[in-house]
């Protein structure tokens, strides 16, 4: 039982280990991350923010997506399927740091 369990735990933390997005997903959330940030900073208005938020960090955007779809395509995930996961994960991630923005800007 021990043993079983002790492998069950070796698989999951050699699976973490080996995620092929993590570097893009840390390169991609620390760029929208520096984005909000500077943003408050300058204390940027929520219209201007939603309007020039979709265009920033559109290439580390592109490098994570491209991650998710080679973990996905390794998965033997369907193309479909492997774009919606991408696309999901994309727009949590946008989306958790507009939430943020959003949160933390003055009200106007």
């Amino acid at each position: 039982m021990i043993s079983s369990v002790f492998a069950i735990a070796l698989a999951a933390a050699s699976m973490q280990a080996s995620d092929a997005t993590r570097a893009s997903r840390e390169a991609f959330t620390a760029c929208l991350r520096t984005y909000v940030s500077t943003s408050l900073d300058a204390r940027m208005a929520v219209d201007a923010f939603n309007a020039a938020y979709p265009q920033q960090c559109t290439q580390q955007e592109a490098a994570f997506r491209e991650a998710i779809l080679r973990r996905e395509n390794a998965a033997r995930a369907t193309r479909a399927s492997a774009e919606q996961t991408a696309n999901d994960e994309i727009l949590d991630a946008r989306t958790n740091f507009k939430d943020r923005f959003e949160m933390s800007a003055a009200p106007q």
